[in-house]
């Protein structure tokens, strides 16, 4: 095994380049700027929801060092990513199999080498990690909270970013936020809103355009609503099982309404050529 130091050292020797040109596949950046937006719960559904129209799908835990993706999905991690950052493993290592068609790139938790990582190296190790893009269809990317590391992996091939957001003022402001960042860096990378914890439709549309009009009026942005998202007592109880999310039969009327949203996503992307029409979006 290699020592964490040596292999920090090979990192940052290693040029900072971008050769993980997107290779025909939707690579998926879900952000909302801040936590507690459900932005997991988000990458969770439509990344089952596209898998179960039959595509190969990454799921991409952007978090380094506070991932949960993986406790979520009630999936167990033999290799974490420090095992990468120390050279036990190569990246490919990580990847588990959460069920037929859905795949798992895991983040670590309370790592310290991560913790230690400087901001440059966390770049460098992102950048590695992407290489894993190629070989799926769809890419769906938790980018975790904060802005940086949504920056950082919507340009590591990320080709939409998806912004999650709530029917509260400090969540919309953290919504625009982000779009303005994004678009300063990347003006010309679509950008999708999907409102979460609606209270029904009207909540839904209200809350797009109040993010809708600020972006077209300061920024000359525009963005596109990919719909919303309920909270019911099912999705309450079943986050609170390993797994729920996925597995629990309540949540059926839940997972068609994510199904319709994946299809909008597929549809609008233009890559849903080989996917079958499910209806319009709720």
């Amino acid at each position: 095994m290699r020592e964490p130091a040596m292999q920090l050292r090979q990192m940052a020797v290693e040029p900072l380049r971008d050769d993980s040109e997107p290779s025909g596949q939707l690579a998926l950046v879900v952000a909302s700027g801040k936590g507690g937006a459900g932005k997991s719960l988000v990458s969770v559904l439509l990344a089952s929801a596209m898998a179960d129209r039959g595509l190969k799908v990454l799921l991409f835990d952007g978090s380094q060092n506070l991932g949960h993706l993986h406790v979520l999905l009630g999936v167990s991690l033999d290799r974490r990513l420090e095992h990468v950052v120390t050279g036990e493993v190569e990246p490919a290592a990580l990847l588990v199999e959460v069920r037929p068609g859905l795949w798992l790139v895991p983040g670590d938790s309370g790592a310290e080498v991560l913790y230690a990582l400087p901001a440059v190296d966390q770049a460098r190790l992102h950048h590695r990690l992407s290489t894993l893009y190629r070989g799926f269809d769809v890419v769906m990317i938790d980018a975790g909270p904060g802005v940086e590391g949504a920056i950082r992996l919507a340009t590591m091939g990320g080709t939409r970013l998806v912004v999650v957001t709530v029917p509260e003022v400090a969540a919309l402001t953290d919504a625009y936020a982000l779009i303005k960042l994004v678009h300063a860096q990347l003006p010309s990378l679509p950008i999708d809103v999907l409102v979460n914890r609606a209270s029904g439709p009207d909540d839904v549309e209200v809350t797009f355009q109040r993010l809708a009009t600020a972006a077209e009026r300061f920024l000359g942005r525009s963005l596109t609503l990919l719909g919303g998202l309920p909270e019911t007592p099912a999705l309450r109880e079943a986050l609170r099982r390993p797994g729920g999310v996925l597995d629990d039969p309540a949540l059926m009327s839940f997972r068609a309404t994510a199904a319709a949203l994946s299809q909008f996503t597929l549809t609008t992307a233009g890559a849903s050529a080989s996917v079958a029409e499910d209806g319009p979006l709720p």
